[in-house]
């Protein structure tokens, strides 16, 4: 079987738009979160200042005061979101929920002049409306599409509320509607710049062959889940898989047939992996895994059930009568019980792929029972194994 018959069809437009990112993007999106958190505290800190002045200058004043509590209410709700986002709550949900605030707190801060009577502040105010853009333009750094079309669509419609309401509440001869257009235009611009950055970041993080993340994505993953793990006293496990005799397999089957058993092994681990462990083909025919919240135990007997069902696995080559098969050697380790660096962890999860390829091949070797019990009993995996039906296996 070809390379082009197994090639997935293209996706339509809208399922390509309106689809949440990939694991490695969305992590790379919430470091996009930090840095609109912190910005967004320095804007509303320095919007407070407007309000503050007017006040110092007419002390006693309802419309600076007005506007200092809008002002001070919104800093409140920074303050709120990031204090989440640096404990990394929502990961999730808190790009759409702190967008919606972006722009909500502009519209608030515009809607204040109306309750002030002051419409031509409220329509064409040069110091507060500009602040719509940052807000779509923040939104790029999240990676989502989604959060920049709903970020834009509230952005038109909580403005043109404002600026219809104020027409016909003072009855305005001039409403400008061109801000619309350039609030829609800056919409589209923002969600073009993320498909074309996921685009080009899947190019860069993503195993072109088996469509696996790459070994840097992986050091990269192995990283963050050591950080996350010291801050939250988590464990996962790291598995290091490699395709037994895959040179005789070559020779016997030719570079075409080598081919399809890398892609066909990538797809079973695709298959039974949950969406938040992290699998790459670390080079040739080894393979890498993280997998959160998974203790030695269940590690080691899910990656056993994986190693049998690979073996039993059908791989049709081209021009071939019958399938081939191949067989894969795991080595498992546990962090922080098996190193407490991602280089230690990961050096132990080499080693023992090592011993199973010395102990025979075709076989998992894992952190030995009972090697420590109070961490087993500690930490409890939580994820039930998914049904068999589909793939034979629960998945990891």
């Amino acid at each position: 079987m070809s390379q082009l018959e197994n090639a997935a069809p293209e996706p339509p437009l809208w399922r390509r738009v309106w689809s949440p990112p990939e694991p490695e993007i969305s992590s790379a999106g919430f470091g996009g979160e930090l840095l609109v958190a912190g910005v967004r505290l320095l804007i509303v800190v320095v919007l407070l200042y407007f309000p503050i002045h007017e006040l110092l200058k007419k002390p006693g004043g309802y419309d600076p005061l007005a506007l200092l509590t809008t002002a001070t209410i919104g800093l409140l709700l920074a303050l709120v979101v990031y204090s989440a986002t640096t404990r990394q709550w929502g990961r999730s949900w808190i790009g759409f929920a702190s967008s919606v605030l972006d722009v909500s707190l502009v519209s608030a801060m515009l809607a204040v002049f109306l309750v002030l009577d002051r419409p031509r502040e409220a329509t064409n105010n040069l110091a507060v409306f500009p602040i719509y853009f940052l807000a779509i333009a923040a939104t790029s750094l999240r990676y989502d599409v989604r959060i920049c079309i709903v970020t834009g669509a509230l952005a038109l419609v909580q403005y043109a509320s404002l600026i219809v309401y104020a027409g016909w509440r003072w009855h305005l001869e001039a409403i400008a509607f061109a801000p619309l257009a350039q609030l829609a235009g800056a919409t589209v611009i923002a969600a073009t710049i993320v498909v074309r950055a996921r685009e080009l970041r899947l190019l860069s993080t993503r195993d072109r062959f088996t469509g696996l993340l790459n070994r840097a994505v992986f050091n990269e993953q192995l990283e963050r889940e050591v950080a996350f793990g010291r801050r939250e006293d988590g464990r996962f496990a790291v598995a290091m898989l490699d395709i037994d005799h895959f040179k005789k397999f070559n020779d016997t089957y030719g570079h075409a047939g080598g081919d399809e058993a890398l892609r066909a092994v990538a797809r079973t681990l695709r298959e039974s992996c949950r969406s938040t462990d992290v699998v790459a083909r670390y080079g040739g025919e080894e393979f890498a895994l993280i997998l959160p919240g998974v203790m030695s135990g269940r590690a080691t007997d899910l990656l056993e059930r994986f190693r049998r069902v690979v073996a039993v696995k059908p791989i049709h080559l081209a021009g071939r009568p019958k399938p081939a098969s191949v067989t894969v050697s795991i080595g498992v380790a546990i962090w922080p019980e098996d190193g407490e660096t991602p280089a230690e962890v990961l050096r132990c999860a080499d080693q023992r792929l090592y011993q199973a390829k010395a102990q025979g091949r075709d076989r998992v070797v894992g952190p030995t029972p009972g090697h420590f019990p109070k961490a087993e009993k500690d930490v409890k995996d939580i994820k039930d194994v998914k049904d068999t039906a589909e793939t034979g296996f629960p998945r990891l």
